[in-house]
């Protein structure tokens, strides 16, 4: 017997890479991140934290790590990295493995938040022939206008089905990471003039965390009426 689709689709967007490793991720060395990025594992774990319970605590929902492999050392996608992670610290007390199995899956292709939340929306559609009635977004807490505001506002997803539960680093917090603070600022500004993040700015920092060096797919669909709508794919 096949069980029923999910209906809350958590997003929990990733920002680097967990290589693997005796730690089970709580040693940085273990991470291939941004030289900016020093001293925030901990805070990605606590995304990962976040996302299992709201997983355990809704049995309707789904939980996706989404972001794509960033990084030349490895083809290792940030959203596998996660599971990894979440998988060796025995999802931290939240769910047995097969439970994991069948209720976390992972988006591979994220290069920027955008992409974060489109192709986890898309990839739901793809695997289960539905839109998530709710979604729920796990990031960076002064990433939520631009994920909630800006994204779901530009992609079409009723911002009234918008969950948005977020952990900041060490440097936002205590304000000692000044570029960070200036980049919030700036970022929104951006997202609201290229909604899509189509224009050249938006598009070089994505190919800038794209090994590869190959532009995304733009995908895009028109609303969600009843969470029947087909996506609608253009080739860059």
């Amino acid at each position: 017997m096949s069980l029923p689709a999910p209906e809350h689709l958590v997003i929990v967007c990733c920002h680097g890479i967990w290589l693997g490793g005796p730690a089970h991720g709580h040693d940085e060395n273990e991470w291939l991140i941004a030289s900016f990025q020093k001293g925030e594992t901990p805070t990605f774990i606590e995304h990962i934290k976040i996302g299992l319970r709201v997983l355990n605590e809704d049995e309707s929902s789904l939980l996706m790590f989404s972001g794509g492999p960033t990084r030349k050392e490895t083809r290792l996608s940030e959203a596998r990295s996660y599971a990894n992670l979440a998988r060796a610290n025995a999802y931290f007390g939240h769910l047995s493995e097969a439970e994991a199995e069948k209720r976390i899956s992972c988006e591979e292709r994220a290069l920027d938040s955008y992409y974060n939340v489109l192709f986890s929306l898309t990839k739901f559609w793809s695997d289960h022939g539905t839109w998530p009635k709710k979604i729920t977004i796990v990031s960076h807490a002064f990433k939520r206008e631009r994920l909630v505001d800006c994204h779901c506002g530009a992609i079409g997803f009723p911002l009234d089905r918008v969950d948005f539960l977020g952990v900041d680093p060490p440097g936002t917090v205590d304000g000692t990471n000044e570029a960070a603070i200036k980049g919030i600022v700036e970022a929104v500004t951006q997202w609201k003039e290229d909604p899509h993040g189509k224009g050249d700015l938006l598009v070089g920092f994505a190919v800038e965390y794209n090994p590869a060096s190959s532009k995304e797919k733009n995908i895009f669909w028109k609303g969600f009426p009843n969470h029947g709508s087909k996506a609608v794919i253009h080739d860059s």
